[in-house]
């Protein structure tokens, strides 16, 4: 069996287009394009805007990777621009406001609820009523809670990613990303209510 090709990582890639090398900077939009989109297109919405976005956020890096300090923290900074790029076409569009959540508690909230609808087969969690249900709950969800759930919950991001790309502690991280779950929870089970209401019992 043959060995497996290392992968370089985003450091050895990031002191590369430090030093003028195309092929480097070509590989970091190949394992980043899709991410910046996604992000991007998550937030605002507009898929005409998320392209733009990209192409803005990689010409940032080419002309400002070298005020980046410390390589290893490549992919933090690339979301930190990509979310202020998305802010800016937001703010723009003044379809956003920096809200903070009053009372924002600086400690780790106790998760100790359940989506009681997640047992529920996957035709209709997946169906397109469900995910437009899904979409339209998260985007009507407060600016700062919105954006920490699409970057934990459908981008993936650690918290401590989201907290280093947004200026944040983890705690206040985690409380957002709480506060939001709760929200989320609440109208999701008010819509997955009918699928697990005994048959004959009204809504």
């Amino acid at each position: 069996m043959g060995k497996k090709k290392d992968i370089v990582s985003d450091a050895v890639l990031v002191r590369g287009i430090k030093h003028g090398d195309a092929t480097a900077m070509e590989e970091i939009v190949r394992r980043y394009s899709n991410k910046v989109y996604n992000l991007a297109y998550h937030l605002t919405r507009d898929a005409s805007a998320a392209e733009e976005i990209m192409q803005e956020v990689f010409l940032t890096i080419i002309s400002k990777i070298n005020t980046l300090t410390n390589d290893a923290y490549f992919s933090t900074w690339l979301y930190r621009v990509a979310t202020n790029a998305s802010y800016g076409f937001l703010r723009k569009e003044r379809k956003f406001t920096d809200q903070t959540p009053i009372e924002e508690a600086d400690q780790e909230p106790s998760l100790d609820y359940e989506y009681d609808w997640s047992t529920l087969p996957d035709d209709i969690l997946l169906s397109e009523e469900s995910r437009t249900i899904l979409q339209t709950s998260i985007d009507s969800l407060p600016d700062n809670m919105r954006t920490v759930v699409i970057m934990k919950d459908i981008e993936g991001l650690s918290n401590e990613e989201i907290a280093q790309s947004l200026g944040l502690s983890v705690p206040a991280v985690k409380s957002r990303l709480h506060r939001g779950r709760l929200i989320l929870r609440d109208v999701l089970s008010d819509y997955f209510r009918k699928y697990t209401l005994p048959e004959g019992e009204d809504v």
